[in-house]
């Protein structure tokens, strides 16, 4: 973002004190409060979309980064050498610290609220709707099927560094692990919770983790929401856990605790349950992992790929105790 971006802040009925750098972006004080300017790829029409759902979120008592509109009551504005931008609202708070437990439940218990008042959105949005969220079924299963292409090229590779060495000892298990991993989904019914976050327009947020939330004075402010679409409620609590206990070493009582704090908040059927379960048991850092080096150079050899595969291995077995007393 070059310094022409700041001209696009002349569209807005702001009373502009000064303007910072920060993350990339542009923030800027005002007599109102602090804001963002971002450069944005979509269209006006997602915005209008989105400032329907935070005014609906404000009034439910959700703090968010909303989108302001320009003198024209239009939420993208173009600068003078034709990049898009949005600006939206902006907080002086403490980012969430993955390795707090008072944050990362303060988080969780958010997560739950945000839950509760959107699991059935039929009603609030009339004209426009959001997309179709992943089926996290099709979206695994087709990570199998990656992760069978990379064994089948690892075992026919020719003079293999070591990472491919340790990969090709131990990709056949989580192969089988994943196979296994996908049945457990199916015989969870996810498929028919899908069916039915989608008939009712159930909320996904889809990137709720701990980069995307602030923390003033014990109240959760949720940022970066622009990947919204229609899927179960538990997926966002499946990316949070997985995500959260991968920079915990799979810290049990962390788990149980958080899923305990999501659960007093707004409780999880058995469906839900054994989705989650399902879920977690399916490799996704595994497959992460492989598949960075299978779409990188392979003529150059990463310590730092080897370091993490070795590092999800040494906690697998915390990984499937908790997994296994999730009941």
């Amino acid at each position: 973002m070059n310094e022409k971006a700041l001209t696009v802040l002349e569209q807005y009925d702001l009373n502009i004190k000064g303007t910072y750098r920060t993350k990339g972006n542009y923030g800027c004080t005002t007599d109102e409060g602090k804001y963002l300017l971002m450069e944005y790829n979509n269209s006006n029409e997602k915005m209008v979309l989105m400032s329907t759902f935070y005014d609906y979120l404000e009034k439910a008592g959700f703090v968010t980064d909303s989108v302001i509109a320009n003198k024209e009551g239009v939420y993208v504005s173009i600068s003078e050498d034709g990049y898009a931008y949005i600006l939206k609202k902006w907080f002086d708070g403490e980012d969430c610290n993955n390795t707090n437990r008072k944050h990362l439940l303060l988080t969780v218990e958010n997560l739950a609220k945000f839950h509760n008042a959107t699991e059935n959105t039929t009603d609030i949005f009339k004209e426009q709707k959001f997309h179709k969220g992943r089926n996290l079924l099709e979206v695994m299963n087709k990570h199998s099927s990656e992760i069978l292409r990379i064994k089948n090229y690892i075992k026919k590779r020719k003079n293999k560094n070591a990472f491919e060495m340790y990969l090709q000892n131990i990709i056949e298990e989580y192969y089988i692990q994943s196979v296994e991993a996908l049945g457990a989904i199916k015989n969870s019914r996810y498929e028919q919770l899908y069916k039915e976050s989608i008939a009712s327009e159930t909320i996904y947020h889809g990137s709720y983790n701990y980069h995307n939330v602030l923390i003033k004075e014990n109240k959760i402010i949720m940022i970066n929401m622009m990947k919204i679409s229609y899927s179960p409620s538990v997926q966002d609590l499946y990316d949070f856990i997985r995500k959260v206990l991968e920079k915990n070493n799979w810290n049990i009582a962390l788990g149980n605790e958080l899923i305990k704090a999501y659960d007093s908040v707004r409780k999880l059927s058995d469906m839900e349950r054994a989705v989650l379960k399902s879920l977690l048991s399916y490799p996704e850092k595994f497959w992460k992992i492989i598949n960075y080096y299978y779409n990188s150079n392979k003529a150059w050899y990463s310590e730092k790929n080897e370091d993490k595969l070795k590092q999800f291995r040494k906690m697998e077995k915390l990984r499937r105790k908790f997994i296994e007393n999730m009941g």
